[in-house]
């Protein structure tokens, strides 16, 4: 009865392993996964910008770019199809932002510190890690990442 017992277990165990399966594939934009779901592997940018009288927060996430103006709102009031142009160039940006190093970047401005500028911030989630930055001044984000943030914020200046 004991060895009936762990055996079952012991195969209760092993089906129920989180192992690979044989079914994906790996392509240098997106991993295909078995039920043919695409998961991308350019990572989720997360934006906000915080004042007292100003909110901005962005999440961009598979071409499209989430947008919320309201700090009332949880939430993304609205939503924007990226462009294929302007998804190419977010693409290649981040892929030269080194995602270990993004705690360790340092801001141009302190202009915060006295209500000169907006608080802002931005987190990297990648293969679901989150890779935070430390903060700094909207509108003058560290020279490592300033073209991708600079791009994605003109984005929701569009008409």
């Amino acid at each position: 009865m004991k060895n009936l017992i762990y055996i079952s277990s012991l195969t209760i165990v092993l089906l129920s392993c989180k192992c690979p399966k044989k079914g994906i594939k790996s392509t240098k934009e997106t991993n295909v996964i078995e039920n043919g779901v695409k998961e991308s592997s350019i990572p989720t940018i997360l934006y906000e910008a915080n004042a007292r009288n100003f909110v901005l927060k962005l999440k961009v996430e598979n071409q499209i770019l989430y947008i919320n103006k309201h700090r009332d709102i949880i939430g993304y009031e609205s939503q924007i199809k990226i462009s294929d142009n302007d998804w190419k160039e977010i693409t290649d940006l981040v892929k030269k932002v080194d995602l270990n190093k993004v705690k360790d970047l340092k801001w141009p401005t302190e202009m915060r510190y006295y209500d000169g500028a907006a608080d802002a911030n931005v987190t990297f989630i990648s293969n679901g890690i989150e890779y935070p930055a430390k903060g700094f001044d909207h509108g003058h984000p560290p020279l490592e990442i300033e073209n991708l943030i600079n791009k994605i914020v003109k984005l929701t200046e569009k008409p």
